[in-house]
């Protein structure tokens, strides 16, 4: 760590260097700015708005289970573990929520989620001991909360080898695992089935100071459900409406065709790409209205149809295949 009477000598050496060669001294503010650039503290840490996350479905239980493990005593940390897209990062923004309406144990009133930023904690820092002192400083703002501040760490794997330049014991793992066995901050750490078994499940101490709660992947009916909650904030967002038929077919025709990735985010990714087709596709006189109007947005209206081109597009499946197959679950459903 490069101290202050060393940083200062260095400053110093370099003023001298450039007014030496005659530069103004606009342009030795300049060069210092770019200097000194480095020791700027970024925001490591956001603060998850209640306000501005989209409702959370079927993950009541998941959210419980949090809320149990954030309140104990000790081992009050708890990670999150399943694949890409199945909603991790969506029950941590249902525990804001429900701390925002009061919904949660006393312990947890009052608290906020601050999501812990290991991509801005480790750039620029090039000099010895910047990284460090940047979690150190936030962890000690944790701490100094008294449990009311929960730092919410996406991709935790990232955590371990973070920071560390020397190859030594200086990563972020290292320097949080003191502060995460005194019990005296509350943590969330999210990540996929296979990084947490590569990095996390090796470190032992790491991973006893955490407790795993595996997130499975919603059935099609738990999906469809989801995408009820989210129709509205759709609606709103896109200015048309979403008929019930096609939350059922995103649904379905996602757990059909599109293969390597999980609910509810493919299906959601469907819905949310076929409104924006019907916008694009609107006709002329529509789009020479104003959006806002009720009969330009009666007007518009995505259907299982619009969902099954969106499908076609990304898969090169003909149209005509998942037309039968989008009457086959219609007359199921």
């Amino acid at each position: 760590w490069i101290g202050r009477e060393e940083m200062e000598q260095a400053m110093l050496a370099r003023v001298l260097a450039v007014t030496s060669v005659g530069l103004s001294w606009a342009i030795v503010w300049s060069l210092l700015s770019q200097e000194l650039k480095p020791f700027s503290t970024p925001a490591i840490l956001r603060t998850l708005d209640a306000g501005r996350l989209d409702p959370v479905i079927g993950r009541d239980d998941d959210i419980d289970r949090i809320i149990c493990i954030l309140c104990r005593r000790t081992k009050n940390c708890a990670a999150l573990v399943g694949p890409a897209g199945v909603g991790k990062t969506a029950i941590v923004e249902g525990l804001a929520r429900r701390i925002a309406a009061g919904t949660v144990p006393e312990a947890l009133v009052g608290a906020r989620v601050a999501e812990l930023d290991v991509g801005a904690m480790v750039a620029g820092t090039h000099w010895r001991g910047m990284f460090e002192q940047r979690l150190k400083d936030a962890i000690k703002k944790a701490e100094d909360s008294a449990g009311k501040l929960i730092l919410f760490i996406d991709e935790m794997h990232m955590i371990v080898g973070a920071g560390d330049h020397r190859g030594g014991t200086g990563d972020a793992a290292n320097i949080l695992k003191p502060a995460l066995a005194r019990g005296r901050i509350r943590c969330i750490g999210a990540t996929t089935t296979e990084e947490y078994r590569k990095y996390i499940q090796r470190d032992a101490a790491l991973e006893r100071r955490f407790q795993r709660v595996d997130v499975d992947e919603p059935t099609v009916q738990a999906t469809v459900a989801i995408l009820q909650g989210l129709k509205q904030r759709y609606q709103d967002y896109h200015g048309l409406i979403i008929s019930d038929d096609a939350l059922v077919a995103a649904a379905h025709l996602a757990g059909h065709y599109i293969t390597g990735r999980q609910f509810p985010d493919k299906a959601i990714d469907l819905m949310d790409e076929a409104c924006t087709s019907v916008r694009l596709h609107q006709p002329k006189q529509i789009r020479d209205k104003k959006t806002s109007t009720v009969n330009a947005v009666q007007e518009l209206t995505v259907g299982p149809c619009h969902i099954a081109q969106v499908v076609s597009r990304w898969t090169k499946i003909p149209i005509t295949t998942l037309g039968r197959e989008e009457e086959k679950f219609s007359a199921t459903w």
